[in-house]
């Protein structure tokens, strides 16, 4: 079960309630994000990210609990940029849906139309130019 805790979110919602909204979130640091995960650039991943980011993956992904904050998303990145996970980024396609003032949801599809494809949806929050909060969602496999 995940276990968020108010520590671990507050700094990101404080944010959220006193920066100006954008007109949904920037694609293009999402592009850039795709790229630089495509590529295996971690550095360049993390520069995409707020000093105070909040990321949220299903439990047990890279850790128990799922939640990084701040510079634990390295962490995070370090595992998902590594030789491991480079084949699937490779592949990804993906495509974004605005659903609020500085919100987006990024569908992925990963191996896409192979025994291997992965799918899911990321909902990311961007602020001045910055991923400042992130939740990754991975779909059931299909059977």
């Amino acid at each position: 079960m995940l276990k968020i805790t108010r520590a671990a979110i507050l700094p990101a919602l404080l944010c959220l309630a006193v920066t100006p909204a954008l007109a949904g979130a920037d694609t293009k640091i999402l592009d850039r994000h795709v790229a630089n995960m495509k590529s295996g650039n971690l550095e360049g991943v993390l520069a995409d990210y707020a000093s105070y980011a909040v990321v949220v993956t299903p439990a047990g992904m890279v850790t128990p609990d799922g939640v990084f904050t701040g510079s634990e998303t390295r962490t995070l990145f370090r595992v998902l940029t590594g030789k491991d996970n480079l084949p699937g980024n490779k592949t990804m396609q993906v495509k974004y849906k605005s659903v609020g003032p500085d919100t987006s949801i990024m569908e992925w599809v990963q191996y896409k139309g192979t025994p291997k494809e992965i799918s899911g949806h990321d909902v990311f929050v961007t602020r001045d130019n910055k991923i400042v909060f992130q939740t990754v969602m991975v779909n059931p496999p299909k059977k």
